[in-house]
């Protein structure tokens, strides 16, 4: 039986980003969560955009085959983790993306200085990007504000 080839492509309609230099922000607008994903991880996350299959992130990173299998797992994991979390979706098989060519592969031949892929999940904010500003304005202030629940008594100083 064959393997499945997986796909998968950012989910564009639930997750915003950022890339800064070291690092790429995520914001999952549904959820609310944003998360900081290190720059090895934001390599895989330009893979993935790309059309690469899950299986093929290590060997577009590493050259030396002793590198490719000692980091392997990991890369999986992190897929999986951005799956799980629904920062990734499976990519629509028809999809016109395919295993593009990307010049300069391995990104990493020996593996010299590579810090696995990593990601932090964050919700401090949370309730603030959740705040819908059309529907939840205080109409005193014209700011938007958490609607208070029916179960709660909302005092004004």
């Amino acid at each position: 039986m064959d393997k499945k080839v997986k796909r998968y492509e950012l989910d564009r309609a639930r997750i915003i980003l950022e890339r800064f230099e070291e690092e790429t922000v995520l914001v999952n607008i549904e959820s609310g969560y944003y998360y900081s994903v290190s720059s090895a991880g934001s390599e895989i996350l330009e893979l993935l955009e790309e059309g690469l299959a899950a299986d093929d992130l290590a060997p577009a990173l590493f050259g030396d085959s002793e590198t490719l299998h000692r980091f392997q797992i990991r890369i999986a994991q992190f897929v999986e983790k951005l799956a799980v979390e629904g920062i990734v979706v499976e990519r629509d098989p028809a999809s016109s993306a395919g295993p593009g060519l990307h010049k300069g592969w391995p990104l990493h031949p020996d593996g010299a200085g590579y810090e696995p892929p990593m990601f932090e999940r964050f919700d401090d904010v949370r309730d603030l990007l959740l705040i819908d500003p059309v529907h939840q304005v205080d109409p005193e202030h014209g700011w938007p504000k958490k609607r208070a629940s029916a179960n709660s008594i909302e005092t004004r100083a």
